[in-house]
């Protein structure tokens, strides 16, 4: 698949999800998915959609599987260019320090939607 089928794909999905329609969001995610697993947007936005969908035990799911492949994607760039300290150097380090910050802030959203109200 092109890298310009993929991104139609996924603004696609992201459009879905933008209308409030999670589930064609998840189907076209998904459809994506079998292609490219490894997709970080498709991922990110999977979990997005499941979120929308009230499906929270599978966007924790989605949320950790981004943030694994975006540590990865981050210790590969590091290794390549040999860096003892994490610094954000390129844009496409900005958008994984972003992106996992967004990860975590969603998942810590979810963990306490989930906790018993006192």
């Amino acid at each position: 698949m092109s890298n310009d089928s993929l991104a139609a794909q996924i603004g696609q999905a992201w459009r879905y999800q933008r209308d409030g329609k999670a589930d064609a969001a998840i189907a076209e995610y998904e459809r994506i998915l079998r292609m490219d697993a490894d997709n970080i947007d498709a991922n990110y936005g999977m979990a997005l959609a499941q979120r929308t969908a009230g499906k929270y035990e599978a966007a924790i799911k989605y949320f950790e599987r981004t943030q694994a492949l975006v540590e990865a994607a981050n210790a590969v760039r590091k290794q390549a260019r040999g860096d003892t300290l994490y610094l954000a150097n390129t844009p496409e380090d900005d958008r994984y320090m972003m992106l996992s910050r967004m990860i975590k802030q969603r998942l810590a959203e979810i963990n306490a939607a989930l906790q018993p109200r006192k």
